[in-house]
Parts: structure tokens; C-alpha cells; sequence
């Protein structure tokens, strides 16, 4: 039996009420592990919430969104916040910043939003992609363009497959309203040109994979990437 994640949730960290209706939905729909966005700028409320999907039994894996507005701006908020977050995405409104986040190895997840002047995921940019491309339902349910959504969606994948990049299904969601079974959002990655076995380790293997291996990194952040310990002597303890 697979487990599942949804690794891009942003409820609103004043409304405790709104957070314990989600976890609940989330535990109903067979979610396992969430990503919860939380702000650097918000730490004093960033542990209540942490907390509500935790007690309802949820995996809880810290998040920051970075936005940068330009490729230095992107390298400094990785230096400071990397080792901060178990889960680091960027959101690729540029060229030259998205030319910088697919290939730097501290970021985890890119997303292309979709606008009327978007930065789209073409060829140059999937071929040296290292992070997972995320595709959030949330844009195909608020979009005042839903088809136009629908037709970005489908070239981002199409141009994902093409490349062999890494996909994963999130929901982007800030309340119950917003979330979806992770069959669902695989059944709609499927349905948009991602092939069946992509489709379901994008909401399964691949989200799990990423937040699995940041934590194991966290821990012994001075080793080298690829190296980590199998044990120790006791020397060492």
C-alpha cells in the first residue's frame, strides 16, 4: 500500500480552526505527509499550526516558499534559509531565476505559476533541471482562465516527460475547499500527459523521497552530498 503526500499546504497560520479542518480532511483522504508553508517572517505562530496536523496524526515537513525577484536575491535567501527547512521551493516568475533554481542542488521544488505573463517551462530549462517540477491543482480550481491553465499544465508536462524531469502533484491549498485525494490529483496529472506510474509516485514516492532525504541531510549537515554515516565508533559517542 503506497503512503501519500501533499507537500504544498499554506493555510492561514491566524485561523487554528481552518488548520484543524484540514488536517482532518487530509487524514480522511489518505494523506500521510504534509509540506506546511511557513514564513520565516511568522515564527511566532508557525508552531500552533505545526502542531494541529501533527496531533491529528500527520507527518509534518517545514516548508518556505522563496519568491525572489532576481538571481542574487534567489543565492541569498538560499544561504539563509536551506538548512532552515526541510523543503525548499522557488517560484520561477523569470527566466534568469528559474535558470538558477532548477539546477542549484539546494533547491528541492521549482513551480511555473500560471499568469497572463508567466515564465514557462520550456526545453532549455528541463534539461538541467535537478528539482521536481510542481503542478498545483489549486490554479486549475481558482484560474479565472481554467482552460488556459489546463493548456499550460499540459506543456509543462509535456515538456517534463520529454526531458525525463521529476513531477509531483501538490494542492497548494489554504483550506478544506482546496484539497484533493492524492488518486485524484494523479488521475489528473495522468489525464494531462503523465504517464500512470509517474502520476501516482508524483503524489507517493517522489514527495516522500525529497522530504525523507533533506531530513537525513539536516542531521549531519557538514557531510559532503552523497555521503552519509552508517554508524559510529565509540570513539564518536
Amino acid at each position: 500500500m503506497r503512503d501519500y503526500a501533499d507537500l504544498h499546504l499554506c493555510p492561514p497560520l491566524d485561523d487554528v480552526s481552518n488548520a484543524r479542518s484540514m488536517a482532518d480532511l487530509l487524514v480522511e483522504l489518505n494523506t500521510r505527509t504534509i509540506g506546511l508553508v511557513l514564513p520565516p517572517e511568522r515564527s511566532e505562530r508557525m508552531m500552533i499550526v505545526h502542531e494541529v496536523f501533527k496531533n491529528a496524526g500527520l507527518e509534518v515537513a517545514r516548508r518556505v516558499n522563496l519568491k525572489p525577484k532576481s538571481r542574487n536575491d534567489l543565492l541569498r535567501s538560499l544561504r539563509r534559509y536551506r538548512n532552515q527547512y526541510e523543503i525548499v521551493a522557488v517560484e520561477c516568475s523569470s527566466f534568469p531565476v528559474s535558470r538558477v533554481a532548477v539546477r542549484d542542488r539546494r533547491v528541492d521544488i521549482v513551480y511555473f505559476p500560471k499568469t497572463e505573463r508567466s515564465n514557462p517551462f520550456h526545453a532549455r530549462l528541463a534539461t538541467t533541471c535537478r528539482a521536481a517540477l510542481e503542478i498545483n491543482m489549486s490554479e486549475l480550481i481558482s484560474s479565472s482562465n481554467s482552460g488556459r491553465s489546463l493548456f499550460g499544465f499540459q506543456r509543462d508536462i509535456e515538456t517534463a516527460v520529454e526531458a525525463s524531469t521529476t513531477v509531483i502533484g501538490s494542492t497548494m491549498g489554504s483550506k478544506p475547499f482546496d484539497l484533493r485525494s492524492p488518486r485524484d490529483i494523479a488521475s489528473i496529472l495522468n489525464i494531462i500527459g503523465l504517464p500512470l506510474r509517474d502520476a501516482l509516485n508524483a503524489v507517493s514516492a517522489v514527495p516522500l523521497s525529497i522530504v525523507r532525504s533533506n531530513r537525513s541531510r539536516l542531521k549531519e549537515p557538514q557531510l559532503e552530498r552523497g555521503v552519509r554515516i552508517l554508524g559510529r565508533s565509540n570513539r564518536d559517542a
